[in-house]
């Protein structure tokens, strides 16, 4: 997982007067090829939908690092929208998966087991499957 700022040039590219922040995280399933999840910093009440980068066979790191790169460096020129042509772009390494409404208002966040409930979604989601763990000590 890291943290990255977004090109400048742009409006999106800037969030309360600060470079805006997009978070990588790169998730290397045993056997399978790699998944990026994609997500910038939240401003305001706008959300944007989570993108997953899910790559067609075990890729290099230069060839995820530039798929990442053209991912965001489109989202910037779009104004804050994931953009369709990147997507095309992209088409022969991975495939662009937009997850929207994974992750809620800020202000939910901390009600209790909320993350872990975030967490189990997005495992599913992913095709991740896990199974339930009790709580507690037997």
């Amino acid at each position: 997982m890291s943290l990255c700022y977004l090109k400048t040039g742009r409006v999106f590219s800037m969030a309360n007067r600060k470079p805006r922040v997009g978070l990588v995280v790169t998730i290397m399933p045993p056997g399978y090829p790699p998944i990026v999840l994609l997500d910038v910093e939240r401003t305001g009440d706008v959300a944007l939908s989570l993108i997953a980068l899910r790559f067609h066979r075990r890729a290099t790191f230069d060839v995820v690092e530039a798929s990442v790169k053209r991912s965001l460096d489109g989202l910037v020129d779009a104004s804050g929208h994931w953009d369709h042509e990147v997507e095309q772009e992209l088409s022969n390494v991975c495939v662009c998966e937009r997850m929207p409404k994974m992750l809620t208002p800020r202000n939910e966040a901390d009600a209790e087991g909320q993350t872990a409930l975030w967490a189990m979604k997005l495992l599913l989601r992913l095709g991740l499957g896990v199974a339930p763990v009790a709580s507690g000590a037997g």
